[in-house]
């Protein structure tokens, strides 16, 4: 596959740009110019991500050619809310900030909706005014809703990577854009990354990635690093982009270097031999049946 074609898959995420309270506006700027530079245009983000709105929506008046994909689902006190008046506040808030959107996202619903017809049609509203070119879904870690609802939406994120298949069980029957998040695994898929690794209380990964879990996954870092000479970051690009049900993923991008990473990473990018695909299957699931049918695996 061409550099240029994965070029286009790549999503930025912004999560870190206001997570971690060392960034500062300047070095968010650089990354946002060095993006550009090397034609990333699309970004992902979301109101809890603090800040990281508010600096793209000064990007954006800069650069009308970058696309926003963000999310609703929060209301005035930026608490979980997917009622009426909590998803016209988010839609019109993003649309406040930005004019208008590439892909608006239900953000992480589990059962708060109970009316999907009444939610799905507020979101076909605005797309059928022009204000966003297409709705999205962020599902939340293991919650899936039936085909049938899921198949409404134009967009679907969902998590997948080395150290998470399983979500291909549910992959196999999105009919839409199918958008990967984390495929470094909030950094573990990374050649820093150690069974030693400790976290600022700034981090996310503080209040889980710790003792026992931590050696566990550190093991099977370990273990996926020992089946290829790839480095783990390329072996985690590899993996993702080897699989025809992903149109987009969505990278986290903090510095310079992690966009130079990247570029490292997508240029030297080489599907996967469907055995060491098997492999890594075999090592995230005890189910037989799973690893007899790579689903939609372009052999």
């Amino acid at each position: 596959m061409a550099t240029n074609n994965i070029l286009k898959k790549i999503i930025i995420g912004t999560w870190s740009w206001s997570a971690y309270k060392s960034v500062s506006k300047k070095s968010i700027e650089n990354v946002f110019d060095h993006c550009l530079d090397n034609g990333f245009l699309e970004f992902d983000t979301a109101p809890n991500y603090l800040g990281a709105e508010i600096f793209l929506s000064e990007f954006k008046r800069q650069n009308k050619n970058i696309l926003i994909n963000t999310k609703c689902g929060w209301d005035h006190n930026m608490k979980k809310n997917f009622d009426e008046k909590s998803l016209i506040y988010g839609l019109e808030r993003a649309l406040d900030l930005f004019k208008n959107i590439n892909v608006m996202q239900l953000h992480n619903p589990r059962d708060e909706i109970k009316n999907w017809n009444k939610v799905l049609n507020i979101l076909q509203k605005y797309k059928n005014k022009g204000y966003i070119k297409s709705i999205g879904i962020s599902l939340a870690r293991n919650h899936y809703f039936s085909k049938k609802i899921i198949n409404k939406f134009d967009f679907i994120q969902d998590e997948f990577n080395l150290l998470r298949v399983a979500p291909c069980y549910k992959m196999n029957h999105f009919k839409k854009i199918l958008a990967i998040r984390s495929p470094l695994a909030n950094g573990i898929l990374t050649t820093n990354f150690s069974n030693t690794a400790k976290f600022s209380k700034n981090d996310q990964r503080y209040s889980w990635l710790y003792g026992r879990r931590l050696k566990t996954i550190s093991k099977q870092k370990k273990i996926l690093e020992s089946l290829t000479d790839l480095k783990i970051e390329s072996l985690a690009t590899n993996f993702i982009f080897s699989f025809s049900f992903v149109d987009k993923a969505i990278f986290g991008i903090r510095t310079v270097k992690h966009i130079n990473d990247l570029l490292k990473n997508i240029k030297n990018f080489k599907k996967l031999k469907p055995t060491l695909v098997k492999k890594i299957i075999e090592l995230n699931t005890k189910d037989n049946l799973f690893c007899k049918n790579i689903y939609r695996y372009n052999n």
